[in-house]
């Protein structure tokens, strides 16, 4: 007999990709169809009775949340470009201008559980379009507040974050209810919208800052956001009936915090959250730094931006096929950590040699143009390989949650669950990239040359490999072991 269950107020991606998991363990005794929901373990219910899993209606909801994501989430990753030339132009401190990136961000964690219960109460639709005006018109104000820290941090950090914290709630559900076998793939999909749109956007906000100046830059931005998003926001159409503002059951799960497991997961999660974002604020201002122009620095933050988009898909394809979410997510974080401290070092360890080879006598010449030209193009490949692998494994951290979540409480735990995950990532998400620019200003600054960075991608990879060790331990604490899927 097919039967129904409420559904859970899950709230991100990782609400979507664990119900994933739990769609793909068969029934022992019948072959049934996956589109239907049969008698099984409670946990194991499906939350409607059939799933699309395709069609105009399913795949223009994909197609609709990419855009939307592409232009609000992907907005937050070119936040680098616009700090850079407000240091150039002198109106703040790398610091002081992080915290206005560092608002964008933390919205989506701070405003988590009660912008889920308004878009349970009014609708996906609505709230997408309250969200859309919100991230439109903020970039608009922002851009006669240019010579304004304050004015910034209320248009830029405060409407427009309130406005992508909107959006992102208001689709975050769509794949999982019109998906259930292409469920992964869909949701990396409209995840990688939010890197993507990091990568295109970096680029063309570089190039209109060259050519039209930052305040317009800012309002021809806000212009596109309201004009892609508006039809995009029209297009959503939720399955769920619209439920009250107040949930029946209890917000977050209080006997959670007696489980050693489930501390050591938040903890990690949440620490892990604090570098994600040092790379994106400040790659542009470091290759500034080194003599690279804009238009380079920004292509720079455009391939870290792009590969974020791959790793979200790639890493959950890993960890559907071969080791498992926890194994992929601990995998993931210290890829963040070696990359960090070991690749981004060493094209700074190479530019003494360059200027060294330029000290080689006139008769080695050729020699010596040969060595400089090979430790050029090491530190740059250095670079480019930091930006691409570190992009790759920062969007892994995001698409891995929900698998990884699931893994240790079940996936119907999750709509209590990860409410107080996304919340416990506003501290990172406003205090990490501000912290490495503090880093940053202790070292000297930009002005002390590129070694003054040394120091904060340090503390982004040490964090992340704190990170990672806090969910070893709670892999051990589960499975007793160290090795095998998991």
């Amino acid at each position: 007999m097919a039967s129904t269950i409420e559904a859970p107020d899950s709230i991100s991606e990782v609400s979507l990709h664990a119900s994933a998991l739990e769609s793909r363990a068969p029934s022992a005794s019948n072959s049934v169809s996956p589109l239907t929901v049969v008698d099984a373990p409670e946990e194991r219910k499906e939350v409607f009775e059939s799933y699309p899993d395709g069609g105009v209606v399913g795949w223009t909801q994909i197609v609709a949340c990419f855009l939307l994501y592409f232009t609000t989430i992907g907005a937050t990753y070119t936040w680098g470009v616009y700090q850079e030339e407000l240091v150039r132009q002198g109106l703040a401190s790398a610091s002081t201008l992080a915290f206005i990136g560092s608002c964008q961000t933390v919205m989506q964690g701070a405003a988590a559980i009660p912008t889920s219960r308004l878009v349970a109460r009014f609708g996906s639709r609505n709230i997408a379009l309250v969200g859309t005006l919100l991230a439109g018109l903020g970039p608009i104000i922002a851009g006669s507040c240019v010579h304004s820290v304050a004015g910034l941090i209320l248009a830029e950090g405060i409407i427009f974050g309130t406005g992508q914290c909107f959006v992102f709630h208001a689709a975050v559900q769509l794949p999982a209810a019109y998906f259930l076998q292409k469920r992964g793939l869909v949701t990396g999909i409209v995840y990688s919208g939010g890197g993507a749109g990091g990568a295109v956007l970096a680029i063309i906000s570089a190039k209109l800052i060259q050519t039209i100046g930052l305040a317009w830059t800012f309002r021809v931005m806000g212009l596109i956001f309201t004009v892609v998003n508006i039809p995009c926001a029209l297009l959503l159409k939720s399955r769920l009936p619209k439920q009250p503002f107040r949930p029946a059951g209890p917000v977050v799960d209080w006997a959670l915090f007696k489980n050693p497991q489930f501390l050591l997961i938040l903890t990690s999660s949440a620490l892990a959250v604090f570098p994600l974002f040092v790379p994106p604020y400040f790659l542009p201002l470091y290759a500034v730094t080194i003599g690279q122009s804009a238009g380079t620095a920004a292509w720079l933050l455009s391939a870290f931006n792009l590969a974020s988009a791959f790793g979200r898909i790639g890493f959950g394809y890993v960890a559907d096929r071969f080791v498992g979410p926890v194994n992929s997510l601990i995998i993931c974080l210290i890829s963040i950590s070696i990359t960090t401290m070991l690749i981004w070092p060493l094209s700074l360890t190479l530019a003494p040699l360059q200027v060294l080879s330029r000290g080689m006598p006139c008769v080695l010449s050729d020699f010596q143009n040969i060595l400089t030209l090979f430790f050029l193009i090491s530190q740059q490949l250095c670079r480019t390989i930091y930006a691409v692998m570190g992009g790759i494994c920062c969007g892994g951290f995001f698409s891995l949650q929900p698998g990884c979540i699931a893994a240790f409480f079940g996936p119907k735990r999750l709509g209590l669950i990860f409410p107080t995950m996304i919340t416990s990532w506003s501290g990172g998400y406003f205090f990490g990239a501000p912290l490495g620019a503090t880093i940053l200003v202790a070292s000297g600054g930009s002005e002390a040359g590129p070694r003054a960075f040394r120091s904060a991608f340090f503390y982004a990879g040490g964090i992340s490999m704190l990170s990672a060790i806090l969910l070893v331990t709670a892999r051990w604490l589960e499975t007793k072991r160290l090795w095998g899927r998991f």
